[in-house]
């Protein structure tokens, strides 16, 4: 090799080791930006917030249903729906109550939606929350047995009576009674149950967490009033499940669901669609209830409904004919 090729061929050399480290610098500085630290105007993503998979991180700042895609089911106005219930309840001369929240943005209409009526089996629900809250806490197991008592026994609602005092039954079996057929002696057999285990007012606890307004002072509570405020609160906890756990909940909202009672607000909606719901009646006083959560596809919704003063027939048609006006608005809108 001459003179000439060695320089050429020193040359060649140090522009190859010079490309090679500038690759090499351009490489590090891509790691050093990928490692660098996170800006205070970089938006945290937490993993109870918004998922980490990468479909959902598409707009950080945003209510994550808007992520998921959910938010193409929100509704926002619900004042021509509102002007529908009035209309509806122009129809009937009794006195109506009306609570409907739309479950997917939180939106709400009422009407005397804190106006106290009698309680009557509406006190089931919060009964079966108190009864699974004891559970959690270790008072009782739903695979005890209770053996029921002439006292328990109550004809007023539901067939469980016929059995007779001595016959036994674990406190599951109580429970489902009680919530599908909205059972009176299942309901004074659970209720004593409690007393047994110690919780000397199974009803303080729930009563007091849904914002229940109705105690005398230096009184003993009755429980016996309640408004739909009060009552649409259990719902939506039992839908969220935040006072009971969501196994618990989701068991409660199972049986109302199998309930067979369809005269009221599952009369206004098709047979295909869910109602987890809970009746109260008191025929003397000619006051009748309904409330429960409508599961539409995407779009579910509270409905609570009442009527006092009409016999049950009037009644249920006005609670039937809330149904459907509420459920023909979340389905077309």
């Amino acid at each position: 090799m001459n003179k000439e090729e060695t320089v050429r061929t020193q040359k060649t050399f140090i522009r190859a080791q010079m490309i090679f480290i500038v690759v090499l610098v351009f490489l590090f500085g891509i790691y050093l930006y990928v490692k660098r630290p996170q800006s205070p105007n970089t938006p945290v993503i937490e993993r109870n917030t918004l998922s980490i998979s990468a479909p959902t991180n598409t707009f950080p700042y945003l209510d994550p249903d808007v992520n998921i895609n959910l938010n193409q089911h929100y509704i926002i106005n619900f004042a021509p729906l509102e002007k529908t219930f009035q209309s509806i309840q122009s129809n009937y001369s009794d006195k109506t109550y009306i609570y409907f929240d739309y479950l997917n943005n939180n939106l709400w209409i009422g009407s005397n939606n804190t106006t106290p009526f009698l309680a009557a089996s509406l006190v089931k629900v919060p009964l079966a929350m108190a009864v699974l809250k004891a559970v959690e806490g270790g008072k009782f197991s739903l695979s005890q047995e209770y053996t029921l008592d002439q006292l328990n026994l109550n004809s007023s609602f539901g067939d469980l009576y016929k059995v007779g005092a001595n016959n036994s039954f674990t406190l599951a079996q109580l429970l489902q009674i009680m919530l599908v057929n909205s059972d009176n002696t299942a309901m004074n057999a659970l209720y004593t149950a409690m007393k047994l285990a110690g919780v000397s007012d199974p009803f303080k606890d729930i009563y007091t967490a849904m914002g229940w307004q109705f105690a005398t002072a230096g009184k003993v509570p009755s429980y016996n009033k309640i408004d739909l405020d009060t009552l649409s609160n259990m719902f939506i906890s039992l839908y969220e499940g935040t006072y009971d756990t969501p196994q618990d909940s989701n068991l409660i909202l199972k049986y109302l669901d199998d309930s067979p009672f369809n005269d009221a607000i599952v009369a206004g909606v098709p047979e295909n669609i869910g109602v987890s719901h809970k009746i109260g009646t008191d025929d003397p006083d000619l006051t009748y209830r309904d409330c429960g959560i409508v599961y539409v596809p995407q779009r579910n919704y509270l409905l609570c409904v009442g009527s006092v003063g009409a016999n049950q027939a009037v009644a249920n048609q006005f609670m039937a004919d809330i149904s459907k006006a509420a459920y023909d608005y979340v389905t077309n809108n």
